[in-house]
């Protein structure tokens, strides 16, 4: 339903390339380049550019068909039916939990490289590494602020992302501009990763399987796209995809090189944050250290908003649908007379991301591991869903619709499905359970939750459980 009132193109565009860029460019560029090099690092996300470009135009093509649909699960429910749809809706709940986790986690990691004593004592050994009271503190802080942010509305979200989004991108003009200028080119060197055990080309393969977690946001856009102002064209959905995409590699190139013209190689690839070490110490500017420290704080309250309003959204209309527990449905209505906001749905996101920051800094990569299979196997769904939606559906309205037939679709199934493959076999290499546990218990509750909402969800008419799925409503 299309309101008075909401977001325009603009706001659609901050809502995605600010839940891409998040804080990855300032945390993991070290460990980019390590593993394939500079140029190989361009490599790869310029490969993992593509594929998503490929994806988020089928995405835009199915929220242009579903314009006020619940996004992924409302596409999925829509080609593949009700049970597919409850799980793909139960893993990206999941997904979105995940990234929230991670910001709880990195806001605590940026604020005390600034300010070392915010750490405190430590008050808890998790997975081999200690946690401080700092460390919680300040994640419940960053918890608190974007749930408070969320449960007032769209309007008080908009403006909250926009400012952010926009002082970000000035900041890494400001931050890429001078590495290049003050930077010598001789760090390039070498341009790919050299080891004797290790081909070059594997380095970049590994960092390109990466890149989906760090590309990753096109599910947001359904949710933002649902708020949207009357005027806006759903024609223009493809040309935002893209825009966003482009400015996310342009995003993450700079800091490749800015970091690696910044500082020699070694002391960039042992750097807690490498790109404020390029900046302090690399390149003898604090200044700019500390303003990308900024950045990376507005990068991570921008995702953090995103992944939380989608992951509430979701829920809800899971909740809604009878699909999970009915318990997650209840809504507020903000004082301002906007839209009604999922709370409980947003609190329960909330919850677990303090539940999984509290694990520590340790288990970040688990976390991630967890999070982008099951996000990849959901675009799969989506790309595999439009082609059969195609052939069932011909004659359905497309205002937005993906060029050269089926031939982009199917090579973005083929793509994410390689993905999905490569991420099965990364996280297997890399050891470790506690991805695994957190996965299958995640599956476990969400069986348990579809039982006991059986009653529920059988009092619903199968077209009125379809409607709810679609809507969230």
């Amino acid at each position: 339903m299309k309101r008075s009132s909401g977001l325009g193109p603009f706001q659609l565009f901050t809502v995605l390339f600010g839940t891409i860029i998040g804080v990855a460019w300032i945390v993991a560029t070290g460990l980019w380049i390590n593993e394939a090099g500079p140029v190989g690092a361009l490599l790869a996300f310029g490969v993992g550019a593509l594929i998503m470009w490929l994806i988020g135009l089928c995405f835009a093509e199915m929220m242009a068909m579903f314009p006020d649909a619940n996004g992924s699960m409302a596409y999925v429910f829509e080609a593949f039916g009700e049970r597919a749809a409850a799980a793909a809706g139960w893993f990206l709940v999941l997904m979105y939990a995940a990234t929230c986790g991670w910001y709880f986690v990195t806001i605590a990691w940026l604020l005390e490289t600034v300010l070392p004593s915010l750490g405190g004592p430590v008050i808890y050994e998790a997975f081999a590494g200690q946690v401080r009271l700092g460390d919680v503190l300040l994640g419940l802080g960053g918890v608190v602020t974007i749930t408070i942010v969320n449960l007032r509305g769209v309007g008080p979200r908009a403006i909250f992302q926009d400012a952010l989004v926009v002082m970000k991108i000035v900041i890494g003009i400001t931050l890429f501009g001078c590495a290049l200028l003050l930077g010598r080119s001789e760090h390039l060197k070498p341009l790919f990763a050299v080891e004797t055990a290790t081909p070059a080309w594997l380095g970049v393969v590994s960092v390109a399987v990466m890149t989906p977690f760090f590309f990753a946001g096109f599910d947001v856009l359904p949710q933002a796209v649902r708020d949207r102002r009357p005027d806006v064209r759903l024609q223009s959905l493809g040309a935002i995809v893209g825009l966003a995409t482009a400015g996310a590699f342009i995003f993450y190139g700079g800091a490749i090189l800015a970091a690696s013209v910044s500082m020699e190689r070694p002391a960039l690839q042992t750097a807690t944050l490498p790109i404020f070490s390029a900046f302090k110490d690399g390149l003898g500017q604090p200044w700019l250290a500390y303003l990308a420290i900024l950045a990376g704080i507005s990068g991570i309250l921008t995702g953090w908003n995103s992944n939380l309003m989608s992951g509430a959204r979701v829920l809800q209309g899971m909740a809604r649908a009878g699909v999970t527990l009915p318990f997650f449905a209840l809504e507020r209505v903000p004082r301002t007379g906007e839209p009604p906001v999922p709370l409980r749905a947003t609190l329960f996101i909330s919850a677990l991301a303090v539940s999984m920051g509290l694990l520590g800094r340790n288990a970040l990569g688990p976390i991630v591991d967890m999070a982008a299979v099951p996000l990849l196997v959901v675009f799969a769904l989506v790309c595999t869903g439009l082609i059969k939606l195609r052939r069932l559906r011909p004659n359905d309205a497309r205002p937005y619709r993906v060029s050269d037939g089926t031939l982009l679709p199917w090579f973005a199934v083929a793509l994410s499905i390689g993905l999905i493959a490569a991420g099965i076999v990364t996280a297997l290499a890399g050891g470790g359970l506690l991805q695994w546990v957190l996965m299958l218990l995640w599956t476990l509750a969400g069986a348990l939750f579809w039982r006991v909402a059986a009653s529920y969800r059988n009092s619903l008419d199968v077209n009125e459980r379809k409607l709810r799925v679609l809507q969230g409503e």
